[in-house]
Order: C-alpha cells, then structure tokens, then sequence
C-alpha cells in the first residue's frame, strides 16, 4: 500500500470533520494489508460520555446478515443442511403458493420473494414484541415473487434463515452463531446476546427505528435483547476488520476454503432484482449477490468504493458500519459510526463511500491471491 498512512490520514480527518458538523457524533476506523493491521483510527463519541475507542462495541447492523450465512454454512459443512434444503422440509405449515420451491439458498442471496420486513416494524419494536412473534408474521407475510425469479433485499430473509437453522438442529439460533462464528472465529470482542442489558461501552445509534421509545433499534435493552439474525450483532471496529480478514484469499480462516468461495461469488444465477441502498443501477438490473455477502463488480460498479476493485465484497449497516475486503489489493476496511441511514440516505452513502475512497486510494492494487 503506498501512501498508507497518507490514505488513512485522509480518511480519519474526514471523519472527524463529519463529527465537527454533527453529521455523525464518533466512528471508528480500521484497515488490514495482507493478514496485518495498518491503520486504526477513532474520532469523537460513539455515545454521550463515551469516546470513540478500540474497545467500543458497535451494533453493525445488516452486517450481522453475513454472521447469520456463515453460521448456516457450517452447518452445510457438517451436513446438517444443503443450500437447496427446502424451507418447507423443515418447516412442515410453510406451505401454498411457491413456498414450496423456496430453497435456503434463495434466503441467504435474498431471492426468496419476501417482503423487507414487518409493514409495522416500529410499533413492535416499541410494543417489545417477541422473536418468535416477529418470525410468525414473517412466515405468513405474501410472496412478492416465486422463490429464484427476483433479488430484493429484505430483513425478512435473514430471519427466516435463523429460524430455519434452530428448527434444523433443535439448538437456539444465538448459540449457533455465537458457537459456530463467534467462538470458532476467535472473535473475543463480538457479541450476539444475551450480552449485559446496560453495557458500559456500546456505542448510540442517532436516528435509529423506533427512536424515542422502548424499544428503540440498536438502543433499547429489548432490541439489544432481540438476538435478531438479521441485524443482532455487536462488535469492535477491529473484531468486525477481523472477521473480514477471514474471507480473503490468505485467510485465517474459520470456514473451509470452498464456503469462503460459495460465500465471495455470486449465487444468483443472474436474475434481476433491486436492493433498497443501491443507487444509479438499472431497475431490473441483475445485481450479483453470494452467500451473505454482496458484490462490486462490473454489473454494480462503485458498489463501496469508486476505488476498490471488481473482486471487492462486503456489506454496509445501516447503524453507520460497512465492512469491504477487496481480495485485488489485499486490503479489508471496517468502518464503525453511529448515525443511522434514516437520517439521509444520500449523505450517509457519500460519508461512507468518501472513507473507503480514501482508504483505497493508497492501495497497491498489483493483484494478490489471484
């Protein structure tokens, strides 16, 4: 990486010039080359009264999604399941229409038909609504599309997935992930609850869903409590830096080689689709998706980064997090802040997207583990 503490630099002042605006109130950066830490930075408050540090926990959001499709991949590693495991093999009353052809691979690539999530979502957040109340309603939600036809994104997805995996082996989703991810990853500072109700050190999220209230996304003992597959998981900037150091091509790894692969390439087949934050692409473009993971490549160009290349992965948190590997360079790049999407999508994603430019820019991009 030439220039790399110059990159870095950049990127750190550009985030403390957010926090000078009030346009995030503390973020936290960290970047990998080739297996090695290379810069970390933190700026600001993650929550009133508490900076911004290596030791914070961040609610990543989304990014949880690929902590959800690992876990399941272990299990298709121990034969607990196949991607193409029907949902209604293991759920016997998830029946009618094409709920037959859905397969837990449309889930994990987001090509099952279901809806984002709960029309009410913050009502239930607010009225402390149970996971399983929560999962019930998902399941009796309508398809938009048969199950393989189309890519939308939804929350939806990745709740079922986690309750697809409890039902498969008979064992709570959180152990699963904490067991078979967290734990097996050596991720000693991520946490997917139960965790303390009133950490000392977790960051605030602004303009969260439900704000104000009791159950107030990311904030609230009850949304923390949630063990939500979809968007549960708390982690240091470092430990989230970690964990995509995992996917790229020199490893460590936790996965086999072969589900890092199912989980870096795309799975769609091709059909065509949308997602809610990607911007500036055809309608009915065909937007590559792998295992958890989504993809910049020639078809969704500057995806995370105007700089990365068309090998990159990754998956933004609509906390403020994103986490990019690009396998090109060698570099992976964890992004921890705390304002929530809400408050503007187009600034959060030129926030975002202006750290990792910065970042990228001062990456030998001369190819590795091609």
């Amino acid at each position: 990486m030439s220039d790399r503490t110059d990159s870095i630099d950049r990127a750190s002042r550009l985030l403390a010039r957010d926090v000078r605006e009030g346009a995030i109130a503390g973020a936290g950066l960290v970047v990998w080359k080739d297996g090695t830490v290379v810069g970390e930075q933190f700026v600001g408050n993650a929550a009133p009264g508490l900076p911004a540090g290596p030791d914070v926990l961040w609610p990543i959001a989304s990014i949880s999604k690929v902590y959800t499709a690992a876990a399941i991949m272990r299990l298709v590693e121990d034969g607990a399941v196949t991607l193409n495991t029907p949902v209604s093999l293991v759920l016997p009353d998830f029946t009618g229409g094409a709920r037959q052809e859905m397969r837990i691979r449309h889930l994990l690539t987001h090509t099952a038909g279901f809806i984002y999530e709960s029309p009410e979502m913050e009502a239930r957040l607010a009225a402390h609504t149970p996971l399983p109340e929560l999962i019930a309603e998902a399941l009796a939600s309508p398809l938009q599309f048969a199950p393989g036809t189309e890519l939308r994104y939804a929350d939806y997805n990745y709740l079922v997935a986690g309750h697809v995996a409890t039902m498969a082996t008979g064992t709570p989703f959180q152990q699963l992930v904490r067991t078979l991810v967290i734990e097996a990853a050596g991720l000693h500072q991520t946490c997917f609850p139960p965790l303390p109700l009133v950490h000392p050190r977790i960051a605030h999220i602004r303009g969260a869903p439900a704000e104000g209230t009791v159950g107030e996304m990311y904030n609230s003992a009850y949304a923390r409590g949630l063990v939500h597959p979809a968007f549960g998981v708390f982690a240091t900037t470092s430990d989230l830096a970690r964990f995509g150091s995992m996917f790229m091509p020199a490893g460590p790894r936790f996965l086999s080689d072969a589900s890092v692969r199912a989980m870096t390439t795309d799975q769609t087949g091709g059909v065509a689709g949308s997602h809610p934050s990607m911007k500036g692409y055809a309608t009915d473009a065909q937007i590559p998706w792998a295992i958890g993971f989504a993809l910049q490549t020639e078809r969704t160009p500057g995806l995370y980064s105007d700089l990365s290349s068309f090998r990159t992965f990754g998956h933004g948190g609509a906390s403020g997090c994103a986490l990019v590997c690009d396998p090109a360079c060698g570099v992976v790049v964890a992004l921890t802040t705390n304002t929530h999407l809400r408050t503007g999508r187009e600034p959060w994603t030129r926030r975002v997207q202006s750290v990792m430019n910065c970042v990228f820019a001062g990456c030998d991009l001369s190819p590795h583990g091609s």
